[in-house]
């Protein structure tokens, strides 16, 4: 909706006062054509005028519910902490829900849960495949012995 939508509601409108006014100050003289036309246009002018605010109202609703949506996004990232590696969500009873991926929070804002099939302390994220590990991460190691030329060990 634009500055013109707004201009032509209210001119709809002023027209729409003019012809009642018009109307009203007619002497009874006036042919009945006269005045019956006058009411068309009234009427269509008061149709167009309600086109008009039905869709201010459409716009209304629209921005309103963007504003809810930035505000439920200011909110969420307001909730979000940092705890290396990961980002968590702190719900209100201090209850903390993650982890997410740091690779996705950062470039989008996205909130995407890592995974830890193996319990193992890596996590892995399945939209941009980062992986991180926490403290308790662990490496094993095999110790591959080769023989020598020699045959030792």
């Amino acid at each position: 909706m634009d500055i013109s939508s707004i201009s032509t509601a209210l001119a709809g409108l002023k027209s729409a006062t003019e012809i009642a006014t018009w109307i009203k100050n007619s002497g009874s003289t006036l042919e009945d054509a006269e005045t019956k036309l006058k009411l068309a246009e009234l009427i269509n002018a008061l149709a167009d005028t309600k086109v008009e605010v039905a869709n201010f109202k459409e716009l209304l609703l629209e921005k309103d519910e963007i504003i809810r949506g930035l505000q439920q996004e200011k909110s969420k990232q307001a909730s979000v902490v940092w705890e290396e590696p990961f980002y968590f969500i702190v719900e209100e009873d201090n209850q903390k829900i993650g982890p997410y991926c740091q690779c996705c929070y950062d470039s989008d804002g996205s909130l995407v849960r890592v995974l830890s099939p193996a319990k193992n302390g890596y996590w892995s994220c399945h939209k941009c495949d980062s992986g991180y590990r926490d403290a308790t991460y662990k490496t094993t190691i095999q110790t591959v012995r080769r023989r020598n030329v020699f045959g030792n060990y």
